[in-house]
């Protein structure tokens, strides 16, 4: 007797759309965790982020039907968290709902002092601006291993490759990001 929480993604898809939702709860539940990560990366306001969850999978419940298998099912769900939260922000920057409140929330908060703020936020876009001047190829696999969290197999099965190629490109695209930054960094305090 199988559970449903030992069966694989597409068992639980197919269950799904057969109309069990105690599927859907188990991959609900499975994949809280990334689906969280990617949007917790994506917004600063806890509020905000629960409710953008959410969305993401009462989005995902309702068109899982369009679900094509040459993805993981986790490269999707987050995917779908991505778009969700890009969609509040065109939502928010059009009816001018909040933008100064959300701009603030990036420079301040309870925990850090301004001058803190200033350097999450500058090292942030130092990481964002290396990330986007790598090589196209390294730049994806960085992307998939390390922002969507997929492993080296789905990562190879994404770019239609093999498992040493992913390892490889991987290991170069985090050098290539390392030597970047830190050379950034080294210019920076050379300046001051």
């Amino acid at each position: 007797m199988t559970t449903s929480a030992t069966l694989q993604d597409s068992a639980l898809i197919e269950g799904t759309l057969a109309g069990r939702s105690e599927c859907f709860t188990v991959l609900m539940n499975r994949h809280i965790p990334a689906v969280r990560r990617r949007v917790k990366s994506m917004v600063r306001n806890t509020s905000d982020e629960d409710d953008l969850v959410q969305e993401t999978f009462l989005n995902a419940w309702r068109h899982l039907s369009s679900f094509r298998s040459d993805a993981s099912f986790r490269t999707w769900i987050t995917r779908v968290a991505t778009n969700e939260v890009l969609q509040q922000y065109r939502r928010n920057r059009r009816s001018g709902i909040a933008l100064a409140a959300t701009d603030l929330d990036r420079f301040a908060s309870h925990d850090e002092s301004p001058y803190q703020a200033l350097v999450r936020v500058e090292a942030y876009q130092t990481i964002r601006t290396a990330v986007a001047r790598l090589p196209e190829k390294y730049r994806r696999v960085l992307i998939l291993r390390d922002l969507d969290e997929l492993t080296t197999h789905e990562t190879a099965r994404c770019i239609q490759s093999g498992l040493p190629l992913v390892k490889s490109r991987h290991f170069r695209a985090r050098r290539m990001l390392s030597r970047a930054i830190l050379g950034r960094s080294t210019r920076l305090s050379s300046i001051q």
